[in-house]
């Protein structure tokens, strides 16, 4: 049972208080997101769980938001909405490389072991900014080394979430020979193309015998019409998985899941994706007739990348909970410059 007493301020102490994320409260924050609307509530407001139990009511059949001074009650969609509290992660870490999300960005080193970050001077308006970390198209890119004695036997997830005016191509992620003299071509490339709001990827230089083919004269690409694109105020969220055992290329929007194709092993597996010598880029790929380093300029709002499958369910909630979090970060800053 809750307590139900009464305090001083005529508020009843029923369920969890919640705290707004500022700098005065520290590291003593509770906050609710729903998804859809992105409203947040925090101080002022409290959660109460379903089967939260209630004298002389039994127990509650839904999820509510409370504010005792207002007198306003609202239900929460069921799976509509995201708590978040300070410490909490905000997504899977098991078999995690690369993490740059809301919590962390601030700081590369803590993004991973194999990681780096190039191009990024000092007063260039490039790099973090406390909302986002903005790479410029020019030379800012991450590069990501797996480590030696990590193999990726399963397949990969490589999730990003960012906002671009690009309006040809964005190159996501890539396996980069950053070197003419040596054999750079046909390596693995992922890439979204603005203008027809579609995924294009080549893994290899072999036919990917899938039926998300880009064309005949183009079978060592797949492509996939998104129906959205990274150009919208809130951006884009993209999820891609490489299934190297069975052969399979999901993607997801938003942590919807849009579609799977089958492809050939072949193809999925000799342009570099299991060599840990040659290192993932995001926002550089090394692609053309000619050797050419291609840019990409984005505001990264999180990016991360796995060396194992995920389900969809952990899709849908790294999804849910970093654009919960970015949504508070980006509030705080508001508030914060409005003070």
């Amino acid at each position: 049972m809750i307590n139900r007493e009464t305090t001083n301020n005529s508020k009843y102490d029923i369920g969890e208080e919640l705290t707004d994320r500022t700098l005065a409260n520290g590291d003593n924050w509770k906050i609710v997101s729903v998804n859809e609307t992105k409203k947040i509530y925090g101080t002022g407001y409290y959660y109460v769980g379903k089967g939260t139990s209630l004298e002389n009511y039994g127990e509650t059949k839904y999820d509510w938001i409370i504010n005792y001074n207002t007198g306003e009650i609202e239900k929460l969609p069921e799976e509509g909405y995201t708590k978040l509290v300070y410490g909490d992660n905000l997504a899977v870490t098991d078999g995690i490389v690369l993490n740059v999300d809301p919590i962390n960005m601030g700081d590369s080193n803590s993004w991973g072991e194999g990681v780096t970050v190039y191009g990024i001077q000092e007063g260039d308006g490039y790099g973090w900014n406390k909302t986002e970390f903005k790479l410029d198209g020019v030379n800012d890119y991450i590069e990501v080394y797996q480590p030696d004695e990590v193999n990726i036997g399963e397949g990969i997830t490589f999730e990003i979430y960012c906002r671009s005016e690009e309006n040809g191509t964005i190159e996501i992620l890539g396996k980069t020979i950053k070197n003419p003299e040596v054999l750079w071509s046909n390596k693995f490339r992922a890439r979204f193309i603005q203008e027809k709001n579609a995924f294009r990827c080549c893994m290899s230089g072999y036919p990917s015998m899938s039926d998300w083919f880009a064309s005949a004269q183009n079978s060592h690409w797949i492509e996939k019409e998104i129906g959205e694109d990274f150009k919208g105020e809130d951006g884009g969220y993209l999820t891609m998985t490489a299934d190297i055992q069975n052969n399979k290329v999901a993607l997801y929007w938003e942590g919807n899941f849009i579609g799977e194709t089958t492809c050939s092993h072949e193809w999925m597996i000799n342009g570099g994706l299991t060599d840990n010598s040659i290192p993932f880029t995001v926002g550089l790929v090394v692609s053309g007739t000619e050797y050419t380093e291609i840019y990409s300029e984005m505001d990264l709002y999180a990016c991360r990348l796995y060396n194992k499958v995920l389900t969809s369910d952990e899709v849908k909630a790294n999804y849910d909970k970093t654009v919960a979090y970015h949504n508070v970060l980006v509030q705080s800053q508001k508030e914060d410059g409005e003070n």
